[in-house]
């Protein structure tokens, strides 16, 4: 009676080879923040937390708090669509603000222009 043997292989998951990303909801480059859904980002070793928060007086704006173990980083305040801002060292563009919604941010491509808002060429 013969016995088959077969030797397989473990197998890798497909999660493991994927490379490990800063951002876990980041998507093409945009990053939507839910309102007050806390994020969090491990960078540089350390856990960093996000909040945004979206305002209706006296217009459509948000605010996007960075904390990194349980000390606040930065806040930015009153943002709108065009405006940069820094999380863990990336800069972002905020590209929509829905009220009591979502702050969708899109990565702002390596160039001169850091997190200071400025529109080079505009």
């Amino acid at each position: 009676m013969p016995h088959d043997v077969r030797h397989v292989p473990p197998q890798v998951s497909e999660v493991s080879e994927r490379p490990h990303v800063k951002y876990p909801f980041e998507f093409d480059g945009r990053w939507v923040l839910r309102y007050h859904i806390p994020y969090d980002v491990q960078h540089d070793g350390r856990a960093h937390h996000i909040l945004a928060s979206i305002f209706r007086e006296p217009s459509v704006h948000g605010r996007i708090q960075v904390g990194c173990e349980g000390t606040p980083v930065a806040e930015y305040d009153d943002l709108t669509p065009g405006d940069v801002v820094e999380i863990t060292g990336d800069a972002w563009r905020v590209a929509e603000v829905e009220y009591r919604t979502h702050i969708t941010l899109e990565r702002v491509a390596d160039s001169n222009e850091e997190a200071t808002g400025a529109q080079a060429g505009e």
